[in-house]
């Protein structure tokens, strides 16, 4: 998998955590650089470390399945971008996260959000279990991308509010989806050519 494939499936996983990090931030709470890199560093290390348990538990499989490999990658990459699409549209309006108790905000609630928001990283790992891809540099690039990307909406929170975070969604949603079919497409038509 080349480096711009890997860089455009850190982005779109990020997207969730851009909108959770536009909801979280909304109040106001990360206005400096140190609070909202701190937290940003929950988000990127929540990111890595799920893409890295995803891919070592599918790993011990990846061999039986070589043969579905594309499918795999289809039905993952395609169900995460459905997911967050459909959680842009139809899931929790981001207006309602500015009025979360306090206790939802402590560090407790923040773990158990990044945790929550880095599932999808785990499938994304069992994905990339079964295709070429360098697993250091592709969980580097993903914690990276996503330490940036939530710092980044944790601080500009208050003044955009949570009209970005579903269109977020949306936009990774749409390019994870993208990368699936891309992956589907080319193993296919590689495949039909060669016979």
């Amino acid at each position: 998998m080349s480096i711009f494939a890997v860089l455009t499936i850190a982005l779109g996983l990020s997207a969730d955590a851009f909108a959770v990090s536009l909801c979280r931030g909304a109040g106001g709470r990360f206005r400096t650089f140190g609070s909202a890199a701190r937290m940003g560093l929950l988000f990127g290390a929540s990111e890595a470390g799920m893409t890295l348990l995803g891919y070592l538990l599918a790993s011990r499989f990846a061999e039986q399945v070589q043969d579905l490999d594309h499918w795999i990658a289809l039905i993952l990459l395609g169900g995460v971008g459905g997911h967050m699409l459909w959680e842009a549209f139809f899931g929790e309006d981001e207006a309602d996260c500015e009025d979360e108790e306090p206790r939802k905000r402590s560090i407790l609630g923040n773990i158990a959000t990044v945790i929550g928001t880095s599932i999808d990283s785990a499938a994304v790992g069992v994905a990339f279990s079964v295709i070429a891809v360098d697993i250091v540099t592709a969980v580097c690039v993903i914690g990276l991308m996503s330490f940036s990307i939530s710092t980044l909406g944790l601080m500009i929170a208050p003044r955009v509010g949570g009209y970005l975070g579903r269109w977020a969604e949306v936009a990774g949603g749409l390019v994870l989806i993208g990368i699936g079919s891309y992956i589907f497409y080319s193993h296919t038509m590689g495949a039909g050519a060669g016979a």
